[in-house]
């Protein structure tokens, strides 16, 4: 991978709910404010655009019209998050089920292994990389999004506002592909089960079967006011970058025995799945109340920033080098079946402000970029000596998926700009403290005072998510079935004696969902600039796997002489560890 990788966009916490991503999509998100006593001295309506009501004149006496007026009070601050968390996970399963005199003959082998299984990850992980639009790559920090973001939206607006290379019409893709939404909820993703093989006679070895998954859930809810008010320019960007790459060069030799080996190998699977989203505002179905008689407005002096990013990355190695020889046992070997999760849970923001006013411009961004890189190449040799075996290999069956949604929940409702409420902004601007009520009718409360969030400078709102999952399981299986003894077999009522290698059934998961919770209305002074961006691609790879082949190529013709030589049947010893000359910090060989 190149040394960029942890900068580049391309390359579990307390439980929740079963599929918490899932119970976000299924259900509806809506206003969970309730509102506040209405003002006493004024009557709220069912619509804005009304001047409120004043009260009428004296009568006689010497008595006088009294005069109402909007009291502002102006304070400081307003609810501000930048915010980054990065979590990983570095696994190194690199087994080795070798008699220690076999041991000492391949171990240079073996750690050649797997320093060529990781030159070839690097390069794997290079094409993913490249698969990024050059302008998409930006550090994983929230500050690295918003420097970004700023100068991403200059060239927008400096380029007159032209879509972007990959945008695309927001909808339910699948493989690059817009289709229809399913009707069903895709079903969570679970680690795999341990097969039950049984009590029979023979051999079963499982080498690979892992399982990694990112899942990371954004709920953005801090711009959920009901008017936005934007005196520059708009931006609003969502965008997915997926990408899916497998080397799978597998080389199975079965020999001995009079019946017909067969193949459990299903085809491995790769799936982008990215989904645009755009759900009514949550003020959906809400009556409309008057802006009352109190203001508060929090002021934020400066740009703004509500900034949220998130990166997850799982690094598995498990390059497995085994042999199994025996006759009369029941031979159960496992070295895969690794397990490796990141789970990111962050809910900010509240239904707080009625009103945002915006001086300068809005930046809005939502991205996720999604990678899986596995690299399977195996090498399997199943022998029979005087036996009859029912003999198997499964050696693909990997599955890569990629699952990332987008939400908005309103934001999709623009104006121009009207004259009323830029004149609410020039007042508030040279903070006046008594407005006229009639400027009041202009704006929807809730019946209480109302929220103003007022910002001197620009807005910048980011959510991004970056998930990584990287799996290296090369292996390398010998394995010998000698004759049981008659009387072992008469204890079997099928008198069956078994060979079973699995070495793929992979399994690398990224599901991400955004929510975004946007204002009921957006009025604009400025330009509008919306758009909606995919990238999915399924890689080739073409990074040459001949190193990688002929080290197990080599291994496994050890193997073979060494057993050969050897015709004892015995169980081999517990694994034996090797050391391994990739670097041993992972991060510093894979991702910088």
């Amino acid at each position: 991978m190149p040394e960029d990788m942890e900068t580049a966009a391309g390359p579990v916490p307390e439980l929740m709910p079963d599929d918490p991503i899932h119970f976000v999509r299924g259900r509806p998100l809506k206003l969970l404010r309730n509102p506040e006593d209405d003002d006493s001295d004024f009557s709220p309506r069912s619509s804005p655009n009304v001047p409120l009501p004043k009260p009428p004149g004296g009568g006689g006496g010497g008595g006088g019209n009294v005069e109402h007026h909007v009291t502002v009070k102006y304070q400081d601050g307003g609810p501000e998050t930048q915010l980054t968390a990065h979590q990983y996970n570095f696994m190194h399963d690199d087994d080795v089920n070798l008699p220690t005199d076999a041991l000492a003959v391949v171990a240079p082998l073996i750690e050649r292994l797997n320093s060529d299984a990781m030159t070839i990850i690097e390069e794997l992980a290079a094409d993913a990389n490249a698969a990024i639009p050059v302008d998409w790559q930006m550090p994983q920090t929230d500050g690295g999004a918003t420097d970004f973001l700023r100068a991403h939206d200059a060239a927008r607006a400096a380029g007159g506002g032209e879509p972007d290379a990959h945008s695309v019409t927001p909808g339910y893709y699948v493989n690059g592909e817009l289709q229809e939404r399913p009707s069903e909820e895709t079903p969570p993703a679970e680690a795999p089960e341990l097969p039950d093989t049984g009590h029979g006679i023979g051999q079963w070895a499982s080498l690979g079967n892992n399982f990694s998954i990112n899942a990371a859930l954004i709920v953005d809810i801090g711009e959920s006011a009901r008017t936005m008010v934007v005196m520059g320019d708009y931006f609003k960007t969502d965008a997915i970058f997926q990408t899916n790459t497998i080397m799978d060069d597998d080389r199975v030799r079965i020999s001995g025995g009079d019946r017909e080996p067969s193949s459990t190998s299903d085809q491995d699977v790769a799936t982008n799945i990215a989904d645009f989203v755009q759900n009514p505002s949550i003020y959906t179905g809400f009556s409309a109340q008057f802006a009352g008689p109190n203001w508060i407005v929090d002021v934020v002096d400066g740009d703004f920033y509500s900034v949220h990013a998130v990166a997850q990355v799982n690094l598995l190695s498990d390059n497995d080098v085994a042999t199994q020889v025996s006759s009369s046992s029941h031979y159960n070997l496992v070295s895969g079946y690794n397990t490796q999760g990141n789970l990111a849970q962050i809910i900010d923001g509240s239904v707080e402000y009625d009103l945002i006013i915006i001086k300068g411009s809005y930046h809005g961004l939502n991205v996720i970029f999604q990678n899986n890189i596995l690299l399977d190449n195996d090498k399997i040799k199943m022998a029979a000596d005087g036996a009859d075996p029912s003999q198997s290999a499964s050696s693909d069956n990997n599955n890569l998926l990629n699952d990332a949604t987008i939400a908005n929940y309103g934001g999709d409702t623009f104006d121009e700009l009207p004259g009323n409420l830029e004149l609410i902004q020039r007042l508030l601007d040279a903070g006046m403290t008594s407005l006229d009520p009639e400027l009041a009718g202009a704006l929807i409360g809730h019946g209480g005072p109302l929220k103003v969030l007022y910002i001197t400078g620009d807005y910048y709102d980011i959510n991004a998510a970056w998930q990584t999952n990287i799996t290296s399981d090369v292996d390398v299986m010998y394995q010998l079935q000698n004759q049981p003894v008659a009387d072992l077999l008469a204890l079997d009522p099928d008198g069956a004696v078994t060979q079973s290698v699995t070495t793929g059934g992979n399994e690398l998961v990224n599901d991400a969902a955004i929510v975004d919770v946007n204002p009921d209305a957006t009025y604009v002074g400025g330009h509008i600039y919306t758009d909606s961006i995919l990238v999915q691609a399924d890689l080739v790879p073409t990074a040459s796997d001949s190193a990688v082949n002929g080290d197990t190529h080599a291994l496994v013709t050890e193997l073979i002489a060494f057993v050969d030589d050897h015709p004892q049947d015995t169980a081999s010893p517990p694994p034996a560890a090797i050391a391994n000359s990739v670097q041993s910090d992972p991060m510093a060989s894979v991702l910088h």
